[in-house]
């Protein structure tokens, strides 16, 4: 193998190198099992070729649900909903399940006051006039909740959950545009990388062959 040959393979292996030190922690076909939730529907979605597929038409519509699932009030079943949106959007497991770590036991808090303001704008832009939410009280509601004593919290419950989804919908699709860009951007280069070094390694074997 010639030295030309050789920076060409290494380059090839470094690219792939590259995406799949992306893809390590998210969902695989391989590695689905491992997962609390998904590894009971394992066999199902390993049939469908479109959960795993990285094609833009697969991989956008799952930017846009994930990123609008992870801001949704629904910590603790979004994997699950996630394998949901990906079978119904005929989207992207991976990138659908990968975008929900954005919302964990660090993050929960800030998303869903964050998203709850962002609604109650939406909503005094309209003339509708909500309660403002405070962490405070954010902390008291999902403690009532995780009792079961929130009947008499229910009015406000219902409240809440409605303008921070409405919030988490506005902010998950802008967040989305410009996800679902970067990743437009990101595909093209790299495929046109791909292309250019395999297209140089099969010049540089015909040269080689021709070559007495």
């Amino acid at each position: 193998m010639t030295a030309e040959e050789r920076r060409l393979r290494e380059s090839k292996v470094r690219h792939m190198r590259r995406i799949k030190w992306w893809l390590r922690l998210m969902p695989r076909r391989a590695n689905l099992h491992r997962y609390p939730v998904l590894k009971f529907f394992a066999s199902s979605a390993r049939g469908r070729p479109y959960l795993w597929s990285f094609r833009v038409e697969h991989a956008i519509p799952a930017i846009y649900a994930g990123c609008i699932l992870t801001l949704m009030p629904l910590y603790g079943i979004q994997i699950l909903l996630a394998l949901v949106l990906a079978i119904l959007l005929r989207a992207n497991l991976p990138i659908l399940v990968g975008l929900q770590v954005v919302s964990n036991p660090i993050t929960v808090f800030p998303i869903l006051l964050s998203a709850y303001q962002m609604g109650r704008l939406l909503l005094g832009v309209a003339g509708i006039e909500t309660l403002p939410l405070k962490k405070n009280e954010l902390y008291s509601m999902l403690d009532h909740f995780m009792s079961g004593h929130w009947e008499s919290h229910l009015e406000r419950l219902f409240s809440v959950f409605g303008v921070t989804c409405l919030g988490a919908m506005i902010m998950g699709t802008f967040f989305g545009l410009i996800v679902s860009y970067g990743y437009r951007f990101m595909a093209k280069r790299t495929v046109a990388s791909y292309r250019l070094i395999t297209s140089k390694l099969k010049a540089y074997k015909a040269r080689k062959k021709s070559a007495p």
